[in-house]
């Protein structure tokens, strides 16, 4: 069988004479450079691939990620939830802070002290209720004279006035690890879940 044809590993072509190399077998040496060259681009682009995948999973791990795909599934949740306590009892939404309805803006989960001043609180619902998005939360800052008079209006002088100095005082720092972060992002996923649950 010295006379046998082998198939070029970079154009396919079977040929009698040809060279063996560890990588395999080509018709000649620019067919054997050509398919290192070419190999050598797609060796990058699987190692690049492989890299990015560990910087997404190193990503996951990190608080600032861990915060910014938890945020806003803890909004839609207390959104929900305060859509659920106004027809509960039988009322039209209203904002805390100017106790309007809706109007022409949107609703968002409003902070009574911000994320920035208190991560603490980040996550507590008895620091979060329904307000304006742009009119009261985002122009006036969370407009937060008004939220407490809201707070009081809305839930009466002692329970109001209690959940003000909740906020007050309960100011400690917080250290989240990103696996705490996660485990409320899953448990705010449930609640969800349940809340929009229409059997």
């Amino acid at each position: 069988m010295a006379n046998s044809k082998r198939k070029c590993k970079s154009c396919g072509e079977y040929v009698r004479v040809f060279i063996v190399t560890p990588k395999g077998v080509f018709c000649n040496f620019d067919s054997a450079a050509k398919w290192g060259y070419a190999n050598k681009a797609k060796g990058k682009a699987i190692k690049e691939k492989a890299n990015k995948k560990a910087v997404k999973d190193l990503d996951k791990t990190s608080l600032k990620w861990q915060h910014k795909q938890t945020q806003p599934v803890f909004n839609k949740l207390r959104r929900l939830q305060e859509f659920k306590w106004f027809s509960d009892r039988g009322l039209e939404p209203v904002c805390t802070s100017c106790e309007k309805p809706l109007g022409n803006d949107q609703w968002c989960n409003g902070h009574f002290k911000s994320v920035g001043a208190n991560g603490r609180l980040r996550y507590d619902v008895k620091n979060s209720y329904l307000q304006h998005n742009n009119n009261c939360n985002k122009h006036l800052s969370g407009d937060a004279k008004r939220y407490e008079l809201g707070l009081i209006a809305r839930f009466g002088e002692d329970e109001g006035r209690g959940i003000i100095a909740y906020c007050e005082e309960n100011n400690a720092p917080i250290k989240y690890t990103w696996q705490d972060i996660e485990t409320l992002r899953v448990s705010f996923n449930k609640q969800i879940k349940e809340l929009t649950n229409k059997d």
